[in-house]
């Protein structure tokens, strides 16, 4: 596990690099490598389940991403502070409206992710996303501010 967790941590590092230096398809590639590096560990999956859980998954997240985009791009450039009432409703009505998208995804994707993995393990997936969403909220951050990244020594913090 604190082999995992170290591999991971590197991966995260690179990819932050990666981004940087290369542009963002590939810091996308490491970054979601390292995403299911973790669920996999996280999850405890076995060789067999994880070769059937990954083609799963990367279709899942590619329906969430086209119900998100879809959600946004409706509103793309629009200023929330400047809407009047109406817009605002229309905003709240069609945010409702998107996380009941994602909710039925998720139940439509459970039943196939349970062909799979154990109920527990379901269970566990969506705590395993945070947990990696909030580790790399935290290594972009230090990066950000300099603690890690190149960016921190070039400024001489």
């Amino acid at each position: 596990m604190k082999n995992i967790l170290l591999v991971i941590s590197i991966l995260l590092f690179t990819s932050g690099l990666c981004v940087a230096q290369r542009g963002k398809g590939e810091g996308k590639a490491r970054i979601h490598a390292a995403k299911m590096a973790y669920i996999v560990d996280r999850l405890q999956m076995s060789s067999n389940q994880a070769a059937g859980f990954t083609p799963l998954y990367n279709d899942y997240l590619r329906d969430v991403k086209t119900i998100r985009e879809t959600f946004f791009s409706k509103y793309k450039g629009a200023n929330p502070d400047q809407a009047d009432d109406a817009t605002s409703r229309q905003w709240l009505d069609d945010n409702l409206d998107y996380q009941q998208q994602i909710i039925e995804l998720k139940r439509h994707y459970n039943e196939r992710f349970l062909k799979v993995i154990s109920p527990q393990q379901l269970s566990d997936l969506y705590k395993a996303e945070r947990e990696f969403n909030q580790m790399l909220m935290q290594r972009l951050h230090q990066q950000h501010n300099g603690r890690g990244g190149r960016f921190g020594r070039m400024n001489g913090r």
